[in-house]
């Protein structure tokens, strides 16, 4: 079967937009792989790395789209317009956004899948099944195979045209954050895969930077240090990202491992990304927020693109929503000034400045895009606290 995967752009320009395009989805990438192994004729495409060509998906047998909850809006479009293009084609649904909205996703859809879908997605395809799907959590995370990055649209078949490699180890978190819903998707449980899997993975090609995709890199210490002295005695050593809890600094060999370098002795943050606190679907937060009836935003499924990040979709406590909205921005642009651009270049950090440029240029496009929805946050009304939102 001829199979498309599509990771939907995102809606509004931010921190992340400057870099979206360097990290896809790990997801569809896994599916995709896992589906071609089975024989399919699989692409996986990524709005944010290059714009469709939807005459190369129309005669697709199988869409799958994998959203999050700002790109679903979006997502729902590309299903609608793909039914119009191919009738007889069949649409799966899947991702943390219609992991938590089934129903919402499923009038969009022939199939929804909730959870993990490795195990799953092979029958689905073949075969069809139920409107809505559970995917099971995956008790080994070393059967699943390695990302086939030649699936992707646009990324050669080593991987050679990727700024920066994505690589996940883990699933799951020990912690329950009330605001990350990482556990209602993947679980308390924290799984991980072996390090001998992980350095046979990183080993296939050269990176020019890896990202952990991990949500929590360093829920088990022990594991990650000894991931981390593989890497050195096997000389995998490219610049590198991963997700941490600030605890991490209590640990310095742990710290001293992940610098290799004289990074471990800098002080100074090269670039600063504040996002607003957002209730997540499946987290504790977005339930406590519903219930107390605190939600500003009400078209759904429209709204949802909002749910990124930047943007005020409740009523904080002790503040007013656009005042929230305008202290996130005055924050960053106090940041991202000329005078501090200024102070850089005068010392010759020339990264850093370039990284601060960037910094004014998504500030100036954010503002540009937003300028209603700023106007909205001033004539919003709060509600008291304890009133039902039924829609939501």
């Amino acid at each position: 079967m001829k199979v498309s995967i599509i990771e939907p752009k995102t809606p509004f320009y931010n921190f992340y937009s400057a870099f979206i395009k360097y990290l896809p989805l790990l997801g569809p990438i896994y599916l995709g792989t896992i589906l071609k192994n089975e024989g399919h004729d699989v692409t996986v495409y990524n709005e944010n790395m290059k714009e469709i060509d939807y005459s190369r998906i129309k005669d697709s047998d199988v869409l799958g789209l994998s959203m999050i909850t700002a790109t679903a809006p979006h997502g729902y479009e590309i299903a609608e317009k793909f039914r119009q293009l191919n009738p007889k084609g069949r649409v799966i649904i899947g991702g943390s956004h219609a992991t938590f909205v089934p129903e919402e996703a499923a009038q969009y859809a022939d199939h929804v899948v909730t959870g993990e879908a490795e195990s799953v997605i092979c029958d689905l395809v073949s075969n069809g099944g139920e409107k809505i799907i559970n995917g099971s959590p995956l008790e080994n995370l070393d059967t699943v195979p390695f990302p086939d990055f030649s699936i992707v649209d646009g990324v050669d078949t080593n991987g050679k045209r990727m700024q920066i490699t994505p690589v996940s180890t883990s699933r799951g978190c020990p912690f329950d954050c009330t605001f990350c819903s990482v556990t209602a998707m993947f679980g308390r449980k924290y799984r991980y895969r072996s390090t001998d899997s992980v350095i046979d993975e990183i080993s296939r090609f050269k990176h020019r930077r890896i990202f952990f995709y991990d949500d929590n890199f360093d829920a088990n210490k022990a594991r990650v240090k000894d991931l981390l002295k593989k890497m050195i005695e096997y000389k995998i050593t490219p610049k590198w990202i991963a997700q941490v809890r600030a605890d991490v600094a209590e640990d310095e060999e742990l710290v001293e491992l992940m610098a290799y370098t004289d990074i471990y002795h800098r002080l100074g943050v090269d670039s600063l990304q504040l996002c607003i606190l957002v209730p997540i679907l499946g987290s504790k937060l977005y339930n406590a927020v519903k219930s107390s009836g605190q939600f500003i935003t009400d078209k759904f499924p429209n709204d949802w693109q909002l749910f990124d990040g930047g943007h005020v979709v409740h009523c904080p406590d002790n503040l007013s929503p656009v005042e929230m909205q305008r202290q996130t921005v005055q924050a960053l642009k106090a940041y991202y000034s000329r005078a501090n651009i200024t102070k850089l270049f005068l010392r010759g950090r020339w990264t850093d400045v370039g990284l601060r440029h960037m910094g004014r240029d998504v500030i100036r496009k954010w503002e540009s895009q937003n300028r209603g929805y700023f106007s909205k946050l001033k004539q919003t009304t709060c509600l008291p606290k304890g009133c039902p939102q039924e829609n939501l």
